[in-house]
């Protein structure tokens, strides 16, 4: 899996805190530790991710018209062309990596999405993107 560079800056105790459990064989090196810090705090969280999800966040709306992932997620243009075709609109929550496809546009955005909140990295053309900041702007 890709991974993302991360800064974090730290005081000099605790990066040779740091160096010294390396230093031991108890991690591989810093940026180990640092992966291994981050999962453990992100595990204490997962009932909170889980809540985030789930649909009573978007009360009034039909359940169907959630779209919510963990981890990669995306928009197909089979699937967009199909959401499209049936007059369904979506509100999409991810947590992780979402990718609308090429040839995707715009228009057929904002026919789709109601709203679109990615924790994590969106992937899509800058049309798209631009699409849906409009689309949160305006609250629909």
């Amino acid at each position: 899996m890709k991974t993302e560079k991360v800064s974090v800056n730290l005081s000099p105790t605790e990066l040779g805190q740091i160096d010294l459990l390396v230093e031991r064989g108890l991690f591989d090196g810093r940026s180990d530790f640092m992966r291994s810090a981050a999962r453990k705090t992100l595990e204490g969280y997962a009932s909170d991710f889980r809540q985030f999800l789930e649909p009573e966040h978007l009360k009034g709306e039909e359940e169907s018209d959630l779209m919510w992932a963990i981890g990669i997620s995306g928009l197909t243009k089979g699937e967009a062309t199909h959401l499209i075709a049936k007059g369904k609109k979506i509100h999409v929550r991810v947590i992780g990596l979402y990718n609308i496809a090429k040839g995707i546009t715009p228009e057929e955005i904002r026919q789709i999405i109601l709203s679109c909140k990615v924790y994590g990295k969106l992937t899509a053309s800058d049309e798209v993107k631009e699409a849906l900041r409009d689309i949160e702007e305006r609250g629909n």
